[in-house]
């Protein structure tokens, strides 16, 4: 089953349709939640901070914390949950995926972010060198993991986020080969059916994934264990994350894909440009396309003016015409900067004498100049009638073989092209090398 890329993400937030009106119903109350919410966090963060590490006390306040933000864990399938484990395999559905995890299984993942130590602690997040590259990450990795007392080290194969709904991306092979084995699990999020806000789209930050968090009534992560998964002998790293994605996908009752971090990449590029050509129209490919066509006919005439024109008329063979026909407006130049005036004062009177006693000569019409207007006039007619005889394109007759017709298609279609330039060039009276001069 083939899945477009874009049916894997939620471009909308709000719901539609008579969740839309309850939504509305809720705003009011939502925010008091949220400014409630927002405080108590505060609180309960600071003091969680203060707190030594690896305490009952700390696990306390930040199970309290998560429940004040609204976020709510349950498990599924716990007998196939082995905690002797490395590493934890997860699909990818919001930046908080880690911190549901770590209320009922202590844990870390990879840090995306510049954070200081302590507060990367609190939060579960670990210095492993991502923004270094990808080599960089994976020696930390191995180093990280060889310590006994380091708590599991949580991956998502996917790289990304998806809506979690219909199917999941590929999993990468990097986060599977750190370890023997990995403890896979799927993860599903949802929100009050009658308030369905999605919890994260396509490319929102997660501080608005956190306000719709603090805002929304509650948030449900449910976590499904999947069981212990080894890497067998004979299995390479990829073949190894296809048979983990298929397992996680079967256990959520999705489809998997082939698209990548890079295809989501590539996609959000798309609706970027897409946005941009909507707000203005002269950036859409499909006008600098026609564009391009129309230069071929008129290569004289600049992009921009070509795509002005299409604009409005969305043809190539009208644009062509217009500017044929000359119902293009001519741009209008830019403003010179005036000349500089000399001051009367300061002109000395000796160059004053000059100019006023040197005769001014005006110039007299010569028989030279009366024979040569004739010649062109003359010229003009010849390539007046030299025009009109050659802008017949009609065959003379029908080729008999495919190789005849093609040939004959070619030849009038770049008279039809040569034809267009010399109206062109004829209508605005133009000097072209090979045409007129």
């Amino acid at each position: 089953m083939t899945i477009p890329i874009e049916a894997l993400y939620t471009n909308s937030r709000f719901p539609s349709g008579p969740s839309l009106f309850f939504l509305l119903l809720y705003t009011p109350l939502g925010i008091v939640i949220f400014i409630i919410r927002l405080f108590i966090s505060l609180q309960l963060f600071l003091a969680a901070a203060v707190l030594p590490h690896n305490t009952v006390v700390r696990s306390v306040v930040l199970r309290v914390l998560y429940s004040v933000m609204g976020l709510v864990v349950r498990e599924e399938c716990r007998k196939n949950r082995d905690d002797t484990c490395r590493v934890i395999g997860t699909n990818h559905i919001t930046p908080f995926d880690h911190l549901a995890v770590s209320i009922v299984l202590p844990c870390v993942t990879p840090s995306v972010y510049d954070l200081p130590g302590a507060l990367s602690s609190l939060l579960c997040y670990q210095d492993l060198g991502v923004t270094q590259g990808r080599e960089i990450l994976r020696a930390n990795a191995r180093n990280y993991l060889s310590n006994p007392n380091n708590p599991p080290l949580l991956l998502h194969p996917e790289g990304a986020t998806t809506s979690g709904k219909l199917a999941l991306m590929k999993y990468g092979s990097w986060a599977l080969e750190l370890n023997g084995s990995v403890l896979v699990a799927g993860i599903r999020v949802r929100r009050l059916p009658i308030l369905p806000v999605a919890p994260s789209v396509l490319g929102a930050s997660w501080a608005a994934d956190l306000c719709f968090m603090l805002f929304s009534p509650v948030t449900l992560f449910t976590i499904k264990y999947v069981g212990k998964m080894s890497r067998k002998e004979s299995e390479s790293a990829e073949e190894f994350g296809v048979r983990v994605q298929a397992a996680t996908a079967s256990a959520l009752q999705l489809h998997t894909s082939n698209h990548t971090v890079a295809d989501k990449v590539e996609y959000m590029k798309r609706l970027a440009r897409e946005a941009a050509a909507a707000s203005n129209p002269m950036l859409s490919p499909q006008v600098h396309r026609m564009a391009q066509q129309v230069q071929e006919v008129l290569p004289h005439i600049s992009l921009d003016r070509i795509k002005r024109d299409l604009v409005h008329t969305q043809n190539v063979d009208l644009t062509i015409t217009n500017f044929l026909e000359g119902n293009v407006p001519e741009p209008v130049p830019e403003p010179q900067p005036a000349p500089s005036r000399v001051d009367p004062a300061r002109v000395s009177p000796q160059s004053s004498d000059l100019r006023s006693s040197s005769p001014t000569a005006t110039p007299l019409p010569s028989a030279s100049a009366e024979v040569k207007s004739t010649v062109d006039r003359g010229e003009a007619s010849d390539r007046r009638l030299h025009s009109a005889v050659s802008m017949s394109t009609a065959a003379k007759s029908f080729g008999k073989s495919a190789s005849e017709r093609m040939t004959s298609f070619e030849t009038r279609k770049a008279q039809l092209i040569e034809n267009a330039r010399r109206r062109y060039i004829e209508k605005h009276g133009l000097t072209v090398p090979g045409y007129n001069c």
